[in-house]
Order: C-alpha cells, then sequence, then structure tokens
C-alpha cells in the first residue's frame, strides 16, 4: 500500500508526479487523507499519450482504469445546445443534464483478484451487470448547424454585436432542426465550462419582443371583428401619446390598412389597433399563441418568458404591448408563435428529438386557419417593400417580420443599446420552416440597429444555403433579362 512507504520510497515517484503535475507535499497529503481506502484517483481522464509515459514507469501500486469518456464532435456550433457532463458523466448544462437519467449508464459490480501491487489480474465473478445509456436520436442537423453557427459568427464579427442566436423549426412536425449560439465554448476545455456562453440563450433568455408583436396584434383585432381587413387606421400626425411619452413613426403614414402597418412596422397604427381590442381579447390570443407559458421542450434553463393577466393590464400596458413592451419573451417562444401562424392556425409541439412517423404529431386548432393566411400574406409585403426587404430570397416567397426593441438597464430604456429580431417563414404560399434570429447589442458606431438591418441579412444568408440542403423546391418563379 502506498502509505506503507517510506520516503525514500516516495521519492521513486518524482517522475510520476512531474508527469500528472503534482508536488511531493501534495501526494504525501493524499496518501495520509485516503490511507482507510484500499485506492483512490491521482489523476483522471489522462489521454493515451500520458498513460503510456506513466506505463513505462513501472511503479508499484499505480494502475489504470478504463473510464469512457464524452466526445463531441459538433464542437462550439452544438456545444451549449448539447451542454455537458462533469468528470463523471453525469450531465450538468444543455441536453445532458435535460436526459440526464435516460443518458446516463448504470454502473456493474464485480469481485477481482489483485496481486501484492494492487494490480487486477482476475475477474472472479459478476455480482452486478452494468446496464448502458440509452440513445436519444436528435433532429439537429449538424451541416445547417454549422452553417448558421458561422453565419452568426460573421455577422457579429461584422456588427461588433455582443452576440446573436438562430433557431430553424421545421413547422409541419414541430422538429428543432438547428438552433444556434455565438458565441459559445469549446466543450473539450473544462476551463471554459462556465459564464453565459455555455447557456442555450435561445431558451433561456428572456427579452421584450418589439415590433415581432405587431401581427399578432393584427391577427386578434381579426379575430374579434373590432377592424376588417379592408378598413383604415389613421396614424396622423405619426405621432401618439402613450401616459407622459410620445410615440413615433419613421414620418407621417397617414391612412393604413392593416397590412401596411405591418409592412411598415407603425406604432402609432399598432396602438391605435391595441386600444380598440378589448384586454381579455388581446390576452386570449396572446395566450393562445403560447406566450408566457411553458412549452415543455425539456430544454434545461428553459423560461417562459412573462404576460400578466389581463385584470393586471392598466390601459398604458396594453398600448406599449401593441409594438412589443410590457411583455416578455424568448426566441423559442416567438418561434413557436409564427409556426402555429405558418400551420395556419395549428399548434404543434416543438422538440429536439427526431419524429419518426407522423402519428407522432399532435396538433391542437388554437387560430383560425383563414386568419393566419392572411397575417402571412401581410408579412409577405414586410419583405417584398417594407422593413424586412433583405431577407428577400431568389428562389423563395417569405413572410417576415422585422423587430427593434431598446434594452432595458436599471436607469432606464436606453437609446444606445438594442435587441434586433427578424423571424421568416418560407416558403410563404407553402410553409415549411420557420426561423428565427436575434442580435444583441449591435455597435451604434456602426449605424443606427434595427431588425431589418442586423438581422434580417442574416436570415437571407442562412435560409439560401440551408433549403437547398433540405429539398426544399423554390416557389418563386425566376425572371431572367434576355438580351434582344
Amino acid at each position: 500500500m502506498l502509505h506503507k512507504l517510506s520516503k525514500k520510497e516516495i521519492n521513486r515517484y518524482k517522475p510520476f508526479l512531474e508527469l500528472i503535475k503534482t508536488d511531493n507535499n501534495k501526494f504525501i497529503k493524499l496518501i495520509n487523507k485516503y490511507k482507510q481506502r484500499k485506492e483512490f484517483y491521482l489523476k483522471r481522464k489522462i489521454n493515451d499519450e500520458l498513460a503510456s509515459k506513466i506505463s513505462k514507469l513501472d511503479l508499484p501500486f499505480v494502475y489504470f482504469i478504463k473510464e469512457y469518456h464524452r466526445v463531441y464532435l459538433g464542437g462550439e456550433a452544438f456545444s451549449n445546445i448539447i451542454g455537458f457532463t462533469n468528470i463523471d458523466d453525469i450531465g450538468q448544462e444543455g441536453i445532458e443534464l435535460s436526459k440526464n437519467e435516460l443518458l446516463i449508464s448504470k454502473k456493474g459490480l464485480k469481485k477481482i483478484k489483485k496481486d501484492n501491487l494492487g494490480r487486477s489480474i482476475q475477474t472472479l465473478e459478476i455480482v452486478k451487470q452494468p446496464i448502458s445509456g440509452k440513445d436519444i436520436f436528435l433532429s439537429l442537423d449538424k451541416n445547417i448547424q454549422i452553417i448558421g453557427y458561422n453565419i452568426l459568427k460573421k455577422y457579429v464579427e461584422r456588427f461588433s454585436a455582443d452576440s446573436a442566436s438562430l433557431i430553424l423549426v421545421k413547422n409541419q412536425t414541430g422538429e428543432i432542426i438547428s438552433m444556434v449560439n455565438y458565441p459559445s465554448f469549446n466543450p473539450e476545455s473544462r476551463n471554459q465550462m462556465k459564464g453565459i456562453n455555455i447557456k442555450n440563450r435561445v431558451a433561456t433568455e428572456v427579452f421584450e419582443p418589439g415590433s415581432t408583436i405587431k401581427p399578432f396584434i393584427i391577427l386578434s383585432a381579426l379575430n374579434t371583428n373590432t377592424i376588417g381587413l379592408d378598413d383604415f387606421v389613421d396614424t396622423t400626425p405619426g405621432i401618439i401619446k402613450i401616459g407622459d411619452k410620445k410615440i413615433k413613426d419613421p414620418r407621417n403614414y397617414g391612412r393604413l390598412t392593416l397590412s401596411q402597418i405591418i409592412e411598415k412596422s407603425s406604432n402609432v397604427g399598432a396602438v391605435l389597433v391595441s386600444r380598440s381590442l378589448n384586454k381579455k381579447d388581446l390576452w386570449n390570443t396572446l395566450t393562445s399563441l403560447q406566450f408566457g407559458q411553458n412549452l415543455y421542450t425539456g430544454f434545461s434553463g428553459e423560461q417562459f418568458g412573462e404576460l400578466n393577466h389581463h385584470s393586471q393590464w392598466k390601459s398604458v400596458n396594453q398600448e406599449t404591448m401593441a409594438y412589443g413592451y410590457g411583455i416578455s419573451t424568448t426566441l423559442l417562444h416567438l418561434s413557436s408563435a409564427y409556426s402555429i401562424l405558418a400551420n395556419h392556425g395549428k399548434s404543434i409541439q416543438l422538440t429536439y428529438q427526431k419524429v419518426e412517423n407522423d402519428d407522432e404529431i399532435y396538433q391542437e386548432d388554437v387560430i383560425d386557419p383563414i386568419l393566419s393566411k392572411e397575417i402571412l400574406k401581410m408579412m409577405m409585403q414586410v419583405v417584398k417593400k417594407g422593413t424586412g426587404t433583405k431577407a428577400s430570397l431568389d428562389k423563395y416567397t417569405v413572410a417576415g417580420k422585422t423587430g427593434t426593441v431598446q434594452i432595458l438597464k436599471e436607469q432606464g430604456y436606453t437609446s444606445e443599446e438594442h435587441n434586433t429580431l427578424f423571424i421568416g417563414v418560407v416558403p410563404a404560399t407553402n410553409p415549411q420552416y420557420v426561423a428565427a434570429i436575434i442580435v444583441r447589442k449591435p455597435d451604434p458606431g456602426k449605424g443606427k440597429a434595427s431588425g431589418g438591418k442586423n438581422a434580417a441579412p442574416i436570415f437571407k444568408e442562412f435560409m439560401s444555403q440551408s433549403l437547398n440542403l433540405l429539398k426544399v423546391y423554390p416557389d418563386k418563379k425566376i425572371v431572367k433579362n434576355e438580351r434582344k
């Protein structure tokens, strides 16, 4: 046993201690601390090269125990989604944590015979068989995940932004095809497993949705017949007072249709529509779209956002909610709500696990299908000639919505820091995928922040590369200029 060795004999272990980067004093303390044990770890999770060097020393009482080790082949593109385990392979973050009970193996027990140097020489009896952990088949597409990661990195650096996140949902099955956060961390480096970069910010970070909420304000008005499709809303003079504050549009748009309110992202128009609604009706619409509710996706640390009960609303709350303040959500919730529109009113459970057959898909009708299609038509104008033209795709029609939100600090909202958003449905004529993007705190020195400027181009580049891989047939006719 090690604790019975003399000081002279312990000196024989000096080359070994140098290899495992442990000094002589620490070694002696470990021997004394664990002297009642038959064995204890000196170093775990060592690589093959180090193991070979230690073996050549041929030291008594030093031997190896084989352990399994998680290997994360997806690297940084997947790390804050997959998460990681501790040294005993117990999940600490991400899917590793949320599915730990399923993934973890159960240890076995065996009787063995050892020699006088403590080395195992014979297995006498298997007392308890080990049980392997179960497999999980993810819906995430490796190629598309890496494409998304590289694009986010490119644009975060271009805009000198704090960070960015992206989610791509196959709306007809609820499968999450891609979920990306940048910056991320190296899953093979334990000293990086801390701080905000280990979090799946698509699901764990709440924010105010800004103008991405406006299609649902219009949806509520249509659903309650408060305003008709052909009605106009007079936004003159382009300024409206809410409490002691004035809210402005970029200019006086005058009389707008509901479609034009979404196309131009008119704050004044959205406020006027919201004022005309019964509080309970608006609350019912937003709750049916699952804002402020548990989505039951199983992501570790998933936040629900906040949507107060309508009985707690003051008139100012209902008005600021019209342009996305006073309500909080996650990018996961926004993609879920827009997926309901894309499914023409049907809610389908989002999942990061592969759906093997259609029988696994549960659908619930929550929104009028005709009105859902009307909202999608309005959102197409956003990309054709409104605030989201930079999201336009050459081969596919897109229904989308931009959002730009001032960030709330302790001293109040700041005009210098924004979250910028774009959510798109494609192909708009036959929706198959919903993508939601957020760019956090783009540098104001790079120009005025907006969803159309900062987030829409990410959607365009990401979907341009992804839709071909996903084998989505183009729905837009290509007009070629021919020489006469």
